[in-house]
């Protein structure tokens, strides 16, 4: 009975023991997952970019191409386009800065280009080489003519317009005829006024330089006899043109 008591209480003090090792001995290691924060990001890998050119201050290279249509445009400001090659002519049309309008002839000595009308492109008309830049092959550039001046209005006028003379007897005064012509450009002008009751008067030559009017006059006494009669101013060249007018002589 007593070896069975022992027995038992050597157990107790081995079992006692055990509960009191050392605690250096090392445990048996725990594993713990671990998850990435939000913060966290995987790193993959990248090409190298290729090296990009920074803008630089150098002027690109001019373009040398030519257009193969000759052109004309302003040099400052906007130029007069004519009927003719010279100042002499009458303005038809004009070439604003900012535009440019196709050669198609030229003067002799190259002072004046013939250009398609930037605002009618159904006519030509000039505008000086002095103030004007050009583009574009100008080699096969054809000389142009330049054009024949015309009369382009006339008109007359009778004063006094009426003529009073009591009883038709006495003296009629005389009246003055006054015509004018008007020319597009540089000319020489043949004309002559006419009346009903005289006729023709003198053939007359005006030399105009330049485009614009001039004014004639003559006295003219009628044959005293009541009635209307025309006056007439007659251009016969460079054009034929002519105007009327009419006076009236009255006898009360």
């Amino acid at each position: 009975m007593k070896s069975r008591i022992l027995l038992s209480l050597l157990v107790f003090a081995l079992a006692l023991s055990a509960c009191n090792l050392p605690s250096n001995v090392p445990a048996t290691p725990t594993l713990t997952a671990t998850t990435p924060s939000a913060t966290q990001s995987l790193a993959l890998a990248t090409n190298t970019p290729a090296a990009t050119a920074l803008p630089t201050n150098t002027v690109p290279p001019p373009n040398t191409s030519t257009p193969t249509v000759p052109v004309a445009f302003p040099r400052e400001v906007a130029v007069n386009c004519r009927l003719g090659p010279s100042t002499a002519w009458i303005v038809l049309s004009g070439l604003n800065v900012g535009a440019s309008a196709q050669i198609v002839g030229k003067t002799a000595d190259g002072g004046w280009w013939y250009i398609v009308d930037p605002f009618s492109s159904g006519r030509n008309c000039w505008v000086a080489s002095s103030v004007t830049n050009t583009a574009g092959n100008l080699a096969g550039i054809p000389v142009a003519a330049a054009p024949n001046a015309t009369v382009t209005e006339a008109s007359v006028d009778v004063d006094p317009n009426t003529i009073s003379v009591a009883g038709c007897t006495g003296p009629i005064q005389p009246i003055e005829i006054t015509g004018a012509i008007e020319t597009n450009g540089p000319v020489t002008v043949t004309w002559h006024f006419e009346t009903e009751q005289g006729g023709s008067m003198s053939t007359q030559t005006t030399e105009f330089d330049t485009f614009g009017e001039q004014d004639f006059s003559v006295d003219y006494t009628p044959p005293l006899t009541a009635g209307s009669y025309w006056v007439r101013l007659v251009v016969t060249s460079p054009n034929n043109l002519q105007a009327e007018e009419e006076y009236t002589i009255t006898c009360p």
